[in-house]
């Protein structure tokens, strides 16, 4: 092939993938800095319903359902602005003390080895899941990247935030702790039989 073939080549391809990435999710700003947590408004926090299994990597399937509890759900890709930074923190906060009954998992829409090289290299420790069937954002909707969600141990959505994050700032920790610390509903009684069905039976 000749070499102004190839670069030819090279610049249609390379914006053949800003056009596919534009249209699929609108990215942060550059220079935009990190923000922390801000909760809703407490009418507007709605329950969320959905209860998947996606890839995890680096191997394996991982579910992940409403009923699991507080948990993060933090849209990120490898090649967003401060990428390397974002999912260091947030491994290192969702691993430290006082965060053990608060699940994070970061979400990925890219192709398994891109994501799999990463997190390789960074050696991080949090679940890695993989919803390139976007089964997990019909429930929760990414509209940008990165984008989090933060759901309290009812199942509604507390934080639905676009945007990188400081995650070790106080007011976020303080969201989390306020997700972590919202009771579990109830559950349902189950009425016990009547004198008449045990005869019956």
């Amino acid at each position: 092939m000749r070499p102004h073939n190839a670069i030819a080549l090279a610049l249609l391809a390379s914006i053949a993938f800003m056009a596919w990435r534009a249209e699929l999710w609108s990215v942060q700003a550059p220079g935009t800095g990190p923000s922390p947590l801000v909760l809703l408004p407490a009418e507007v926090r709605e329950a969320v319903s959905f209860d998947v299994v996606l890839p995890s990597v680096p191997t394996g399937m991982r579910r992940l359902t409403d009923r699991d509890g507080a948990m993060l759900i933090h849209y990120w890709a490898p090649w967003e602005q401060g990428s390397r930074a974002q999912s260091r923190l947030l491994d290192s906060l969702s691993h430290s003390a006082g965060f053990e009954h608060l699940q994070v998992v970061l979400v990925c829409f890219d192709p398994f080895p891109s994501v799999a090289r990463f997190v390789g290299r960074t050696r991080l420790k949090l679940p890695v899941m993989l919803d390139g069937e976007h089964l997990l954002s019909k429930a929760l909707p990414c509209p940008s990247i990165p984008t989090t969600y933060v759901l309290d141990s009812s199942g509604r959505v507390v934080v639905r935030q676009s945007g990188t994050v400081d995650w070790w700032h106080p007011a976020t920790i303080a969201v989390l702790r306020e997700a972590m610390a919202e009771p579990a509903p109830e559950p349902i009684p189950v009425p016990a039989p009547t004198t008449a069905a045990i005869r019956t039976s």
